[in-house]
């Protein structure tokens, strides 16, 4: 009886312990995208963006700027406001909120 007792409360003690640790293994948080430079960004017609940068970072998975996949549809040719997006997903999943740059290009 005593031995049953014991290798019960081991068999509790260790599932215990795995359930805390696969909740604490949980990744829930969504990684943070930082844009630099001013938004707006101002470009001359017929000449060439230049990104002024951005950065990516997550609780779990650190630096993943080289992850983040930006859409636009910047066209130098044409006077206008354009919208330049970013986002990124870290290992777990979470995707980040995705930022927004205005571009401008305009005739000087």
């Amino acid at each position: 009886m005593k031995k049953t007792s014991i290798i019960l409360t081991i068999l509790a003690i260790v599932i215990v312990s795995l359930t805390m640790c696969t909740e604490k293994e949980k990744d829930t948080t969504a990684p943070v995208i930082i844009l630099e430079g001013g938004n707006p960004q101002y470009v001359a017609k017929d000449s060439v963006y230049v990104e002024p940068g951005y950065t990516a970072n997550d609780d779990v998975d650190g630096d993943i700027t080289d992850l983040v996949k930006i859409q636009d549809n910047i066209d130098i040719h044409t006077e206008g406001t354009y919208q330049r997006k970013y986002n990124v997903i870290d290992a777990a999943g979470n995707s980040a909120e995705e930022q927004t740059r205005e571009v401008r290009v305009l005739i000087f």
